[in-house]
């Protein structure tokens, strides 16, 4: 039976580094809301596990930065994300979704360029992510660029990568967003570096 986790244990274990069972544990405790509400506002289900995706590496880049405040929700804080990501992709497909106000499309909680995870590719630390990032091998550095700079779905990205369809991108995706996510996580002078 797997150890659950509380709130603050999930912290605890992220800031250590042990990520993988907290992980397996965001899965199965989080997931679910997150992608049935974005499957009720026009997603599918590849769209509904990239925005979970996206929105557990946020939440991490939160925590690594101590920018998460102990005592809130992890699962509303995940699926607040998660919900802005989604309505912020909706609008830009012009996806009608249920329910939401033009105020809801604020940024200022859970920005969907900026989150923490994006704010890497900014223009400043361009340098810095290319060194981190050739750490990871030229087609990971190039499928982050375009997921996450420039916003790309997985489609588009398997047709410009020539890879055989969206769930072979997505896949890759989360796989070498993992790969960096260990990189930084495993190491405080690149902690330090990237956030300085």
């Amino acid at each position: 039976m797997r150890k659950k986790y509380s709130d603050i244990e999930i912290v605890k274990e992220i800031k250590k580094g042990n990520s993988d069972e907290v992980l397996l544990f965001l899965y199965e405790t989080t997931q679910y809301k997150l992608t049935s509400w974005i499957l009720k506002n026009n997603g599918d289900e590849e769209e509904a596990q990239d925005i979970f995706q996206d929105s557990v590496l946020s939440f991490y880049e939160y925590v690594l930065n101590s920018k998460f405040e102990v005592g809130k929700s992890v699962d509303a804080f995940i699926f607040s994300i998660g919900r802005n990501k989604w309505i912020n992709r909706a609008k830009q497909k012009n996806k009608l979704v249920v329910g939401v106000e033009e105020k809801d499309f604020s940024v200022d909680k859970t920005p969907e360029i900026s989150d923490e995870f994006s704010s890497l590719f900014t223009e400043d630390k361009s340098a810095k992510m290319d060194v981190l990032l050739t750490q990871i091998g030229e087609v990971c550095k190039e499928l982050l660029t375009y997921s996450i700079f420039y916003n790309m779905d997985m489609t588009s990205i398997a047709e410009k990568m020539s890879f055989s369809n969206a769930n072979t991108a997505k896949t890759k995706n989360y796989k070498c967003k993992k790969r960096l996510m260990k990189i930084i996580n495993e190491n405080e002078q690149v902690k330090d570096w990237l956030y300085q």
